[in-house]
């Protein structure tokens, strides 16, 4: 898949390739010295208009709520996949976001898509130049974030256009084995949590490229979370969770539920 972004052309498989790239040779360089270690390490591009900050101090942000956190990329982007707690700038909109944050002094962090992507940028500028004097880019972007074990949300309005559109998208059912055996979105795979390594090496993930599209959903938030978690921690780093429930993604009429095969059980029960 190819996206283009006003000087940002982004293919989302070489995209996270290079993420990966970034992050070993990051890792590799570090290692050698007392230097900060891969979370804590920025682009450190020349002649910034705004700072950077690093996976760290935005995974403290972010659990802290110490700041507001932009997606910087279109709106369609960020339901497909975006850093849970971050909000789109684009389905905002810049004159609302004034409206609703008017003190300049707002902490503000910007991300887009990844080291190369020049979104973050420009509407960091953007926001500066109307006087805002807290504004920071988490410049590494959602590519790195991802390399680096982290996982992605996705909205209901993402989920469906993924479902409708991706054939090759793998959705996975978080929530107890009665309930999936029940009824579940058409396809999808079950994976409780505790299973990630184990769906990583049998025929749920297994057989599945490493830049395979990854959704979860469960019967709450932090339970997809979680299992999504996990899933990055496998390497299968663009996996996100679904922000709603099984019964919102249900509420929205945009498939039939249907029970898995008997066949499917058995072989879930004869996993070791």
């Amino acid at each position: 898949m190819r996206v283009r972004l006003f000087g940002c052309v982004t293919h989302v498989a070489p995209m996270i390739a290079m993420a990966v790239l970034f992050v070993a040779a990051a890792s590799s360089v570090l290692a050698a010295g007392s230097r900060p270690n891969v979370f804590q390490t920025t682009l450190e591009e020349r002649d910034q208009k705004t700072p950077e900050v690093t996976t760290e101090q935005l995974q403290t942000i972010l659990a802290k709520k110490g700041g507001i956190v932009l997606d910087a990329r279109p709106k369609d982007q960020y339901a497909i996949a975006h850093i849970p707690g971050s909000i789109s700038l684009d389905e905002k909109g810049i004159i609302r976001f004034i409206q609703a944050y008017p003190d300049r002094e707002t902490n503000i962090i910007l991300y887009s898509n990844g080291p190369s992507c020049d979104w973050a940028k420009r509407r960091a500028g953007e926001l500066a130049s109307r006087g805002y004097t807290k504004v920071s880019r988490y410049q590494l972007g959602l590519a790195v974030w991802r390399a680096l074990g982290n996982t992605a949300q996705t909205s209901l309005q993402g989920f469906r256009h993924v479902f409708a559109n991706e054939n090759n998208a793998v959705i996975v059912d978080a929530r107890n084995r009665d309930d999936f055996m029940a009824g579940t979105v058409p396809g999808a795979e079950s994976i409780l949590p505790g299973e990630g390594s184990k769906a990583a090496k049998d025929r749920r993930l297994g057989f599945y490229d490493y830049n395979a599209r990854i959704i979860v959903f469960s019967d709450s938030g932090e339970k997809a979370r979680a299992v999504a978690e996990e899933i990055a921690r496998n390497a299968y780093s663009n996996s996100s969770f679904v922000e709603g429930t099984y019964e919102d993604l249900k509420r929205t009429k945009f498939f039939v539920p249907r029970k898995p095969s008997p066949s499917y059980l058995d072989s879930l029960l004869r996993r070791p």
